[in-house]
């Protein structure tokens, strides 16, 4: 049987004074907190995006919470550049979405007033215009629907500790803070 006391008992080889470790201990545990909140905080910009499903206000809702992230984010690099990258996409989306919806409502004008005696070939262009509309409107909301989720997954991943970036939006706010912080 070994004589020796216990490992936890035993004192250190380099003994830290006790207010010194409890002070890196504080400022770990200080440090670990704000990298959880700045993560938590870059995650929100990200599912703003989710208000766009309340078709209107929604969007702008989203792209409200990301000016004001993005604002307060000067203090943490991290929640800058999702704040950027996620503004940045929902405002693109945004517009798309505004574009499509004018160009749609444009074309059922066209139905609707309509008469026209343009043809392709025998086909009268008011016919082909409702089969287009036919096919336009079913992809619209897939691409409605799928840049929220994109968001939201993007949002999902980050809350989790893991990277996301948008594709073009990204890069670009990455590049961005880099050129800023070397001037």
């Amino acid at each position: 049987m070994d004589a020796s006391p216990p490992l936890d008992s035993r004192p250190p080889l380099h003994p830290v004074p006790r207010d010194v470790d409890q002070s890196r201990r504080r400022n770990q545990v200080r440090q670990t907190v704000i990298r959880e909140v700045d993560r938590r905080i870059a995650a929100v910009a990200h599912l703003s995006i989710g208000f766009g499903v309340v078709v209107g206000v929604g969007f702008l809702l989203g792209i409200a919470i990301n000016v004001g992230i993005w604002l307060r984010s000067k203090r943490s690099p991290f929640v800058e550049l999702h704040a950027e990258q996620a503004g940045a996409y929902q405002l693109t989306v945004l517009l798309i979405n505004i574009a499509a919806v004018l160009v749609w409502l444009v074309g059922a004008g066209y139905l609707v007033i309509g008469g026209s005696t343009v043809t392709l070939g025998t086909v009268p262009l008011n016919q082909v215009m409702a089969g287009l509309g036919c096919l336009v409107v079913p992809a619209f909301i897939v691409w409605f629907f799928g840049t929220i989720f994109y968001g939201l997954y993007g949002g999902l991943l980050i809350a989790a500790g893991r990277d996301f970036s948008y594709p073009v939006f990204g890069p670009w706010a990455r590049r961005r803070l880099e050129a800023r912080n070397r001037a």
